[in-house]
């Protein structure tokens, strides 16, 4: 894999973008491309830190940028263009000092899953969808109103998920827009393929994946039905502030049956996962150890286990450990790690 020749056909589509099309102030960043042995930033071969792990952006020298892990050579450059375009925005989010993350390692232990929340959700995604593909604009106040009913009713479950559409919503609208600018077809295809994912009811688990889709279709239903300037940074999510004046009205909302289906689906499989570790008992740490991360993009809980996928960091004393593999992990309410099992 030849990474100097890939990094030049992505910059020469990035090149082509006018950022501040995308978003406000927006601007390009520096990125890398690297894989197990090599790294390629800038238009050089450096060697790769520690801080070069997964798709994301990190500080690299004092520099916000964006980094992409290349396992094998990329099937279609004008989607990994748009891709680092995303990674960038993170880039820019933390330039801009983005304050609206959500706190991952508390919601993990308090996020609950209801199937009236999700099966509302579901119900605002065929809102979005005749906004967006049939043209019924007049229904945008009916898709902020159970935004509002969905606040009151699940207070802790809208602000994860608003905060989770802040930050990864909005990079994945910037991507989308990205492609659109690159390769006009794909772009589509990937507007039609986020909407599809929004109304089949087993993509709401975990809910932070479909998250990313479901901010970038509100996004898209914002621009194309009000004036609301969602591009500037405040302390509250937009989906949040949108809402503010819109009154609260009590809706209805009957349980999807698909929706149930699949939630029961997978809590019987986070407690299969747990059970079968617990049952092997293969032990790879054990003490009281401050959780610093998990896998928290799909990751699992059952109130005293989590499920963790490739990674598990924690704090030792003054050093930061990182435990690599799959893992399910006994935590505390105070966020310690008392006993961490391989899976």
């Amino acid at each position: 894999m030849n990474l100097e020749q890939i990094y030049n056909s992505i910059r020469n589509r990035i090149d082509s973008i006018d950022f501040t099309d995308l978003w406000e102030g927006f601007h390009p960043f520096r990125f890398a491309l690297y894989n197990d042995t090599e790294c390629y930033f800038d238009g050089r071969y450096i060697e790769k830190t520690e801080e070069f792990h997964a798709n994301t952006s990190i500080v690299y020298n004092g520099e916000n940028i964006a980094i992409w892990m290349l396992k094998e050579e990329p099937e279609d450059i004008d989607l990994l263009a748009a891709s680092i375009v995303h990674e960038m925005f993170h880039a820019f989010q933390k330039e801009c000092g983005e304050n609206r993350y959500p706190d991952e390692n508390r919601a993990l232990l308090e996020y609950r899953y209801s199937p009236e929340n999700l099966s509302a959700k579901l119900q605002e995604a065929e809102i979005m969808l005749d906004i967006l593909l049939e043209g019924k604009e007049n229904r945008y106040s009916e898709l902020l109103g159970m935004r509002r009913f969905r606040k009151e009713r699940f207070p802790n479950q809208y602000d994860y998920e608003a905060r989770i559409e802040q930050i990864e919503g909005t990079a994945r609208y910037i991507e989308l827009c990205a492609l659109s600018k690159i390769a006009p077809d794909k772009g589509r295809t990937m507007f039609m393929g986020m909407l599809d994912e929004l109304t089949a009811a087993g993509n709401y688990f975990p809910v932070r994946i479909i998250s990313y889709s479901i901010g970038a279709a509100f996004l898209c239903c914002i621009k194309k039905c009000s004036s609301f300037r969602f591009t500037r940074f405040s302390d509250r999510p937009l989906s949040d502030e949108i809402i503010d004046d819109i009154p609260f009205t009590p809706v209805e909302i009957t349980n999807d049956p698909d929706m149930e289906k699949h939630l029961t689906a997978y809590n019987a499989e986070t407690e299969r996962i747990i059970s079968t570790a617990l049952e092997k008992g293969e032990i790879c740490l054990e003490g009281k150890y401050p959780l610093v991360s998990l896998n928290i993009w799909d990751a699992r809980w059952n109130g005293k286990y989590a499920v963790s996928n490739y990674i598990v960091v924690y704090r030792d004393d003054d050093r930061q450990k990182v435990l690599n593999g799959n893992f399910v992990v006994e935590i505390d309410a105070d966020l310690n790690i008392l006993t961490v099992y391989r899976q």
